[in-house]
């Protein structure tokens, strides 16, 4: 069983450095892909102003304490990190295991002359070693750049490993947005790792990275560019710890008790009492059986006392888990405490919440629905819910209906409630097409898309369109030339 600590809304892996290594080379045996991320607070601080990213740490497969304020903050909320685990250790001693059992691994980003000299060394240190191919593509933004050429290369490549060196967020996402296409079973960000191993920047000696002040020898190293992150990283770790730790501190133990029953198609769990890291093996038993049936899974947490932030990271992954086996889960927690504990927590708006029953069991699935309306010589493709990754084979099957006679499309965001970057990769692609042939793609952004387009700074890169005058005609009352919404 996984077990994480939530640390501001995200489940940090309970692993030291051996125990990580050893869950990597799980992952390269299963010949599945996996995402890998090291996280430390300024992962955290991101993670608070861009839901992409919180989302992408939530359903990594192992999140990793890149920093000791995180295996600190972990002993403060009572489900103690054993250790940091940072990526500039953890990448040579994966390297060296690739070397003895011939694992293949490919280096992507850095600046070529930085990449060059990290594979020498890692080729001179773990003699054997299989490094497959080592790319520093041009600097831009993954919407924009040209990543068929990247992923064309690793698919010829065949890595066991794939080390992304583009920085947080930039490589989380990147890896996010192709996990269907790359076949890789290890994908790990690994920020300035390449750095430290072309000796283009110098580690702390052994005595500080232990004692948790490697950062103050990185301040003391560049300054001027690291003086505002770390203040503001400090504030921020400060401000919402606080509050998750003060949220927690009313969480007395109390006897939990676990109820499975049917509800019309769905099971429904009842938890009742308090719900810690101990009593979470019993919790994972009833819901893995629950999801290896064909109903969608109701979590009823109305009853429920008390939480731990283990048993918050049990509750975080379980959207993802259910996923995985082509169901979804939902949470019922009506408001009071409980609520109040989980926003503390940065953990509200990451779960599926519920306020009864009922509401849970009637609500609409949150993915993405996608309608096509042809009009003459324009088309208009509106978008709703949840525009993630799951949704690019719909939006893709959607874009294909367009007709080659509509010379415009204008593609209708307002309802996207939550947006990632490989839609609007995939958006950019199809209007660089469209321009090639004389023909004009535009968005209509709502809240959600302005502000990423903001974020992300790439709203030059699309034609933006404003909102028609009329209201949107609903789904219901579409003509019939509107193609059925999915």
């Amino acid at each position: 069983m996984r077990q994480t600590v939530a640390i501001l809304g995200i489940p940090v892996d309970i692993l030291n450095a051996s125990q990580a290594l050893q869950r990597l080379e799980e992952f390269i045996l299963s010949r599945r892909f996996h995402q890998v991320a090291t996280a430390n607070t300024d992962f955290l601080e991101k993670a608070m102003r861009d839901p992409e990213l919180k989302h992408i740490l939530q359903v990594a497969d192992m999140v990793v304490a890149d920093g000791m304020p995180l295996v600190l903050a972990s002993r403060w909320l009572g489900v103690p990190l054993p250790e940091r685990v940072t990526g500039a250790d953890m990448v040579p001693r994966l390297a060296e295991m690739a070397a003895q059992k011939g694992y293949r691994l490919f280096m992507l980003g850095a600046k070529p002359e930085v990449a060059a000299r990290a594979k020498a060394r890692l080729e001179s240190d773990y003699p054997g070693i299989q490094i497959v191919g080592c790319l520093s593509p041009p600097v831009g933004h993954i919407v924009t750049m040209d990543n068929e050429t990247i992923l064309r290369q690793i698919e010829t490549a065949r890595p066991d490993i794939l080390l992304v060196a583009f920085g947080n967020p930039k490589q989380e996402k990147w890896i996010h947005m192709h996990r269907s296409r790359l076949q890789v079973p290890v994908c790990i960000g690994v920020g300035g790792t390449f750095d430290f191993l072309a000796g283009a920047v110098a580690r702390a000696p052994v005595w500080m990275q232990r004692s948790g002040m490697e950062w103050l020898y990185r301040f003391r190293q560049e300054p001027r560019r690291l003086w505002r992150r770390y203040r503001d990283d400090i504030l921020f770790f400060a401000r919402y710890m606080t509050l998750q730790l003060w949220a927690m501190r009313g969480s007395r133990p109390a006897k939990l008790d676990l109820q499975e029953s049917r509800r019309e198609g769905d099971t429904v769990i009842s938890v009742t009492g308090s719900l810690r890291r101990d009593g979470l093996a019993a919790l994972e038993q009833m819901t893995e059986r629950a999801l290896s049936r064909p109903s969608r899974l109701i979590l009823d947490l109305s009853e429920t006392t008390g939480l731990d932030s283990g048993a918050l990271g049990t509750l975080l992954m379980l959207p993802k888990r259910a996923a995985g086996r082509g169901q979804e889960a939902r949470l019922v927690l009506p408001e009071g405490r409980l609520r109040r504990l989980l926003r503390q927590a940065q953990a509200h708006d990451s779960l599926p919440l519920y306020a009864t029953l009922e509401e849970a069991q009637k609500a609409e699935p949150n993915t993405l629905r996608v309608c096509v309306e042809v009009q003459k010589m324009r088309a208009v493709l509106i978008l709703q819910g949840r525009a993630d990754v799951a949704g690019l084979p719909l939006l893709e099957d959607s874009l294909q209906k367009i007709p080659n006679s509509s010379r415009r499309v204008d593609v209708d965001m307002r309802e996207v409630r939550y947006l990632e970057c490989a839609i609007l990769a995939r958006l950019f692609q199809h209007a660089a097409a469209m321009r090639a042939e004389g023909r004009q793609l535009r968005l209509i952004p709502g809240e959600a898309t302005a502000r990423m387009l903001e974020r992300e700074g790439i709203a030059a890169q699309f034609q933006l369109a404003d909102a028609p005058g009329s209201d949107r005609r609903s789904p219901e009352a579409a003509p019939a030339e509107i193609a059925a919404w999915r």
